[in-house]
C-alpha cells in the first residue's frame, strides 16, 4: 500500500492547487480536509499516513493544536506548515510543540512545495526504516537470550515462561498502558540464572536453606540480568526493573545511600519481585492461596498495594479456570524427536539417559531446542518419549 500524503487547509482552492502538484508528479494516495476536526477523524480512520502537511489558521483548531494531537495518532508522520502568516511565536510553537518538519510561506513556489513533499516522505521513510530495524534487532536479541537460557538452564527457563503469563495477565488486569513492557521483563528476568549451577536454583526453588555464597549466587541473579540487557536499544526501562526483582519493598537492615526502597523501586521489579516469589511458593506447594500466604509471612517486602491486587488477580483466574472451557486446548501427543517442530511444546521435562534435564516443561519449540535434543539423543539417548502440545501462546508486543 503507498504511502498517503493529507492536506488541511479551509480554503478549497489552495487545497485544489495543491493537489494538482501532486498529482502531476504521480503522488496519488492524496487525502484532503477543510479543517483540524476532520483532519482527526481522517487520521484515525486512514492507514499509512506518511505526510501531514496544515495551514496554520484555520477554525476550531489552528495548525500547531492540530499538528499536536496528529503526532499522538500517526507519530511517524512527516508534518509541515503552509502558512500565509508566519510570525516568530507561531514558528517557535511549530518547531517546539508540534515538531514540525518544515514551515513553508504562501504562495509557494511549486519546485520548492514539491522538494519539501519529497524530503518530508524521505524523513517517513527513514524514520520507519530505523524503527523496523531497531524491532528486528530487538525481537532477535531477546530469541537469541532465551533460547540459550533455555538450552543452558531448562529449568530457569521454564521458570520465565510461567512468569511471562502471569506477569501479561497482571499487566492487563491493572491495565497499565505499557503492558508489553512487564510482559518483556517476565520473559528476561531469568537471564542471571545462566550464572548459578543447576542444583542451587533448584535448591533455593524448593525452599532450602542456602549457604552464604550460595545465597550470593541467587541474589546476584538481577544484578547479571541487568548487565545483559542494559545497552540493548528499548531495553533500558526492562534491564532497570529486572536489577531490583528481589528488592525487598522495606528493607530489614539498614538500607545504603544506593539502595532504593518503597515506591522508589521501578514498578517493573515490584511487580516482578512479588510474581517471582509466588511462583516459587507455587512449586514447594502447588495451592495458590497457601503459596500467596506464605507470602504474607514476609509481606514487608512487597508493595501492599500491588500485593493485594494481585492476589484479587489470582483469586479470579482461579475462579475462571473452574468454569467449562470456551476453547479446547490442543491434544498431548507423543512425538519422535524428527517430528518435532517449530510451534509445539514440550509438556514434560526431556531427560537424557544420564539423568541430565536438556528441556523444562513448557518450552516452546525453536530450532536451538530441536538441536539440543537432536545432539544429545544421539549421543546420550533421551530417557523417554516426547510429549507435545502445539502452542497457543499470544504474539510479545514490542511495538509500543
Amino acid at each position: 500500500m503507498k504511502e498517503v500524503i493529507l492536506l488541511v487547509d479551509d480554503e478549497p482552492n489552495v487545497l485544489s492547487a495543491l493537489t494538482r502538484a501532486l498529482n502531476s508528479n504521480q503522488y496519488f494516495d492524496i487525502v484532503t480536509a477543510n479543517d483540524g476536526i476532520q483532519a482527526i477523524d481522517l487520521l484515525k480512520n486512514t492507514p499509512n499516513v506518511a505526510l501531514i502537511i496544515s495551514d496554520y489558521r484555520m477554525p476550531g483548531l489552528d495548525g500547531v493544536s492540530f499538528l499536536i494531537e496528529a503526532q499522538d495518532i500517526c507519530p511517524d508522520a512527516t508534518r509541515m506548515i503552509l502558512s500565509g502568516v508566519a510570525d516568530l511565536e507561531m514558528a517557535t510553537n511549530a518547531i517546539n510543540l508540534g515538531q514540525i518538519f518544515r514551515l513553508l510561506l504562501k504562495p509557494c513556489a511549486p519546485e520548492i512545495f514539491l522538494s519539501s513533499v519529497k524530503a518530508g516522505l524521505r524523513q517517513y521513510e527513514l524514520m520507519t526504516s530505523e524503527r523496523d530495524l531497531l524491532q528486528n534487532t530487538l525481537k532477535g536479541s531477546i530469541k537469541i537470550l532465551t533460547d540459550l537460557l533455555a538450552a543452558i538452564n531448562p529449568d530457569s527457563f521454564s521458570q520465565s515462561t510461567r512468569i511471562s503469563v502471569l506477569t501479561r495477565k497482571f499487566a492487563t488486569s491493572l491495565g497499565l498502558v505499557n503492558a508489553w513492557e512487564l510482559e518483556l521483563a517476565g520473559v528476561l528476568c531469568r537471564i542471571g540464572c545462566v550464572t548459578v549451577p543447576p542444583e542451587v536454583m533448584d535448591a533455593w526453588m524448593k525452599g532450602r536453606l542456602l549457604d552464604d555464597n550460595q545465597q550470593h549466587m541467587i541474589d546476584s541473579v538481577g544484578k547479571v540480568g541487568h548487565h545483559l540487557l542494559r545497552n540493548i536499544p528499548r531495553l533500558e526501562k526492562i534491564a532497570e526493573g529486572i536489577l531490583h526483582q528481589a528488592t525487598p519493598f522495606k528493607p530489614v537492615e539498614q538500607a545504603t545511600s544506593n539502595t532504593l526502597k518503597g515506591s522508589d523501586i521501578p514498578l517493573i521489579g515490584r511487580i516482578l519481585k512479588i510474581i517471582i516469589d509466588y511462583d516459587r511458593f507455587l512449586a514447594i506447594d502447588p495451592i495458590p492461596i497457601t503459596a500467596l500466604n506464605r507470602m504474607l509471612h514476609q509481606a514487608y517486602e512487597y508493595d501492599l498495594d500491588l500485593y493485594k491486587s494481585f492476589k484479587e488477580f489470582i483469586v479470579s483466574e482461579n475462579e475462571a479456570d473452574k468454569r467449562p472451557a470456551s476453547k479446547k486446548e490442543s491434544a498431548i501427543t507423543e512425538v519422535s524427536i524428527d517430528e518435532v517442530k517449530d510451534g509445539m511444546v514440550i509438556m514434560g521435562n526431556v531427560f537424557d539417559k544420564k539423568g541430565r534435564l536438556l528441556i523444562g516443561s513448557g518450552t516452546l519449540v525453536t530450532d536451538i531446542i530441536k538441536l539440543r535434543l537432536s545432539n544429545y539423543n544421539n549421543i546420550y539417548g533421551l530417557d523417554q518419549t516426547l510429549l507435545v502440545r502445539k502452542a497457543e501462546l499470544p504474539p510479545q508486543n514490542i511495538n509500543n
